[in-house]
C-alpha cells in the first residue's frame, strides 16, 4: 500500500507541477551572443515562480516621484482604453537617413519597433493593451506584481526581440 502512495505520489507531483506550469506561462529568455564563439543562455521562467517573486518586493521601495505626470494618469488610463478599442493601424512612423521607428495597434497589442545602422539594429517591443494602464497604481506606484500578471494577456507571443549585429535576445511567453 504505502509503494503504491509513494509511486503515485512520484508520478502525480511532476505531473501537477506541469500542468500548473503549463496553465500559468512561463516567460522565455532566449540570449544569443553572435560572433565564432558566441554563447547561448535560454532561461525558462514560469510566470507562477515570477508572481511570487514579485509579490515580495515592496512596492514603497518603488515609488517614483512623478511630479505633474500623476495628474494625467487618468487621461493616459482613457487613451490606453480608447486604444484598445479603435481599429488596427499605423499610429507613428518616423523615418530618417539610417533609422526607421513604427508604432502601430495590432489586435490587443501596441507594437513598436526601431530599426537602426541599415539594418544592423532591430528591437521589436509587444505591449499587451489589456491591463497595461493597471501596472500604476492611483498613487503613482509601479505594481511588480501587477506588472507579471500583465504577462498572462501576452502569452503566446514575443514581447521583446532585440538583434545588434549577430547578437539576439528574445523574450516570449507561453
Amino acid at each position: 500500500m504505502i509503494g503504491k502512495l509513494l509511486l503515485a505520489g512520484a508520478v502525480g507531483v511532476p505531473a501537477l507541477t506541469t500542468a500548473t506550469v503549463a496553465a500559468t506561462g512561463v516567460a522565455w529568455v532566449d540570449v544569443r551572443e553572435g560572433g565564432q564563439g558566441g554563447h547561448r543562455i535560454v532561461v525558462p521562467v514560469p510566470l507562477l515562480a515570477a508572481e511570487l517573486a514579485a509579490s515580495f518586493v515592496p512596492e514603497k521601495q518603488l515609488a517614483q516621484e512623478m511630479g505633474e505626470a500623476l495628474e494625467h494618469l487618468p487621461a493616459a488610463r482613457e487613451v490606453l482604453k480608447a486604444l484598445a478599442e479603435c481599429p488596427d493601424g499605423e499610429l507613428v512612423r518616423v523615418e530618417e537617413e539610417d533609422e526607421r521607428v513604427l508604432v502601430e495597434k495590432r489586435g490587443d497589442t501596441l507594437r513598436i519597433q526601431v530599426h537602426g545602422r541599415g539594418g544592423q539594429e532591430e528591437v521589436t517591443v509587444n505591449l499587451p493593451l489589456e491591463g497595461i494602464a493597471d501596472i500604476i497604481g492611483e498613487d503613482g506606484r509601479v505594481s511588480p506584481l501587477r506588472a507579471v500578471r500583465l504577462l498572462r494577456h501576452a502569452r503566446f507571443s514575443t514581447l521583446v526581440e532585440v538583434k545588434d549585429g549577430d547578437d539576439h535576445v528574445k523574450i516570449s511567453v507561453f
